[in-house]
């Protein structure tokens, strides 16, 4: 058994990341379920975009639920005051993830996409793509936690590098806005994409709380 494993076993009743491993898939869930929402409304297929939508909200309120839950059973844990304040932050900021998700579909339920040129529908559809990928990234190496220290440090990379590749479509997408735009519209669609980059946002800083936890594991 490798030194994470152990820390994260030995004198524990509750296996921490089994316990966030549901609230991990609704929390990805989500922000899928936002992407092919967003998708499916550039492609005018308004009914498919309408289910992804508020199916990404009620996965928001899914989480919450779990999340409720986890902070029960990661109570009951015999842990380390800091690890368990560690882990309790986690659950937290998995929470920002799914909450993003949420506002960001009430939005997009919102905005219109007429008239708008392709090279912002294009880069909404990468933005979106980017938080699912960095979303995926994060679950993974949030799982990987307790089985092997570089994997998890080099998946937790990956978020960051992801996050910066949304930070870039973020700000090249606001170039592209012109006056041919909405004022209305405009707002709608600048606030659409923030979302979507803080989703990528929030996931950089969870991987920061996997590491601290992960760092602290291997030298305990």
């Amino acid at each position: 058994m490798s030194k994470i494993a152990k820390w994260f076993s030995k004198g524990r009743r509750v296996d921490a990341v089994k316990i966030l491993e549901p609230h991990l898939n609704l929390t990805l869930n989500a922000v899928k379920e936002l992407n092919e929402g967003i998708k499916a409304k550039l492609e005018e297929k308004y009914e498919d975009s309408i289910k992804h939508l508020k199916r990404a909200g009620e996965l928001e309120e899914e989480a919450d639920v779990k999340r409720r839950k986890e902070l029960k059973e990661l109570a009951k844990g015999v842990l380390p005051p800091l690890s368990r304040e560690e882990l309790l932050n986690l659950t937290d900021s998995l929470d920002k993830i799914a909450d993003s998700a949420k506002m960001t579909a009430k939005l997009a339920l919102l905005v219109s996409f007429i008239n708008l040129p392709k090279e912002i529908k294009d880069g909404l559809i990468k933005l979106s793509s980017l938080a699912v990928k960095c979303s995926e990234k994060l679950v993974e190496a949030i799982l990987w936690m307790n089985k092997d220290f570089n994997t998890t440090l080099s998946l937790i990379n990956e978020v960051e590098e992801i996050e910066e590749d949304s930070d870039e479509e973020y700000d090249s997408i606001r170039f592209l806005y012109n006056s041919e735009l909405g004022s209305t519209q405009l707002v709608f669609i600048n606030e659409l994409a923030r979302g979507l980059e803080t989703i990528a946002d929030w996931c950089e800083d969870t991987g920061d709380l996997a590491t601290i936890i992960i760092v602290t594991a291997s030298e305990a």
